[in-house]
């Protein structure tokens, strides 16, 4: 297989020239940068490269805890593609419900066809679905992009003429409208300017999250049981998260380890990996799975549903459900990872943090899917849809 068949490529977004911003904005060492001289000097939203290990020099750290007797031992793999339809949005309904662009960084969806920042338990059902076997779910979680050298210089061209068109127009509106204009329509103008700089362009590129994005070569949803006792159904629409999408801001305590290499899955870490010939890019987010009661969501959309312990078993007071488990595996080029040209979209003020790593998932299985799923889990079987 082609190593670069996983990629996507859409329309750079609309930037302010860096003449007029002048700025660099370097936060954590991770720095954030474009120049107006020589395009073979050009970067843009580029990551500090001690965010990239070699995986081959980590110590495994990933163990399962031993099943015990009463343990749900199966698995229930759901084919949902891979979004080759090209659904993307900056939204999240479930963290943002009603806020277009709340998450300022693009989603790769698969699943349920409609989700977007208006969605809600009516609109969900009966939308359609990606998935094989009917799932209407939704599966979400934010975009990995390629940004070379090369190309910040193509882009930051494009760029430029674009600026220039635009800086004319705005002068001719200027000299139009100077006789009348006051401090104040300059401040508001200057305000305007800002926010349409945070809002996606009509091809779904934001300000601080460009370069080509890289659908997944694979994406594995698997959901797995519990090693202490037999899970009980997932309620319809509960909503999980997982990881933390601003890290930086809110502290470790939400955020996982997501990243790793094919061939490497007993280690995960919190930087980007670097693979060895032969071994691809693999992000693998697992879900929390001990449900108080039937809350489908709470507050702050984590208090419903923990982690278990080391040992597998939920606290008291909890309930084992289905444990989700999306695994995406990315062919980007080994040189494109030693130089360390890729990134994770994300909140502007997380610089791309590998840390921020994050997936959402809402449940709109039919009722007799998550039938089968319960059965195959607690049965021991390994069930594909």
């Amino acid at each position: 297989m082609a190593r670069n068949q996983g990629r996507h490529r859409i329309a750079r977004r609309t930037k302010i020239a860096t003449a007029l911003l002048g700025l660099s904005i370097a936060v954590g060492g991770l720095v954030v940068s474009t120049t107006t001289g020589d395009p073979e000097r050009a970067s843009a939203d580029e990551v500090d490269k001690s965010q990239f290990v070699d995986i081959t020099k980590v110590r495994p750290n990933v163990e399962e805890p031993r099943p015990g007797r009463n343990a749900s031992t199966g698995s229930f793999t759901v084919d949902c593609g891979r979004n080759e339809n090209g659904h993307f949005n900056p939204d999240n309904f479930i963290a943002q419900p009603g806020i277009r662009n709340g998450a300022q960084h693009l989603h790769d969806y698969v699943g349920n066809l409609s989700t977007n920042a208006d969605s809600d338990n009516d609109s969900l059902l009966g939308a359609g679905t990606t998935c094989a076997n009917g799932d209407e779910s939704a599966y979400f979680w934010p975009v990995v992009r390629i940004d070379t050298e090369e190309e910040a210089g193509q882009r930051q061209n494009r760029d430029g003429d674009r600026n220039r068109r635009r800086d004319q127009d705005n002068q001719n509106q200027d000299n139009q409208n100077q006789n009348n204009q006051n401090q104040n329509n300059q401040n508001q103008d200057n305000e305007q300017e800002q926010a349409q700089l945070e809002e996606p362009n009509a091809d779904n590129e934001l300000a601080g999250n460009d370069g080509d994005i890289q659908r997944p070569a694979v994406v594995d949803i698997t959901f797995k049981g519990n090693a202490r006792e037999k899970v009980k159904e997932m309620p319809k629409f509960l909503r999980i998260l997982y990881g933390d999408a601003k890290v930086t801001t809110n502290g470790p305590a939400n955020a996982r380890e997501s990243w790793t290499c094919t061939g490497f899955e007993n280690r995960l870490i919190k930087q980007y990996p670097i693979c060895p010939e032969g071994s691809d890019v693999k992000r693998v987010h697992t879900f929390p799975s001990c449900l108080d009661g039937n809350n489908i969501d709470s507050e702050n959309h984590r208090d419903h549903i923990k982690y278990p312990d080391e040992n597998g078993e939920c606290a008291n007071g909890l309930t084992a459900v289905p444990e989700l488990t999306i695994s995406l595996t990315y062919e980007i080029p080994r040189q494109v990872q030693v130089n360390g040209q890729y990134k994770v979209d994300s909140f502007p003020e997380e610089d791309h943090n590998p840390f921020s790593d994050h997936d959402d998932f809402a449940n709109v299985m039919p009722g007799r899917v998550m039938d089968r799923l319960v059965d195959c889990v607690n049965e021991g079987r390994k069930c594909r849809e």
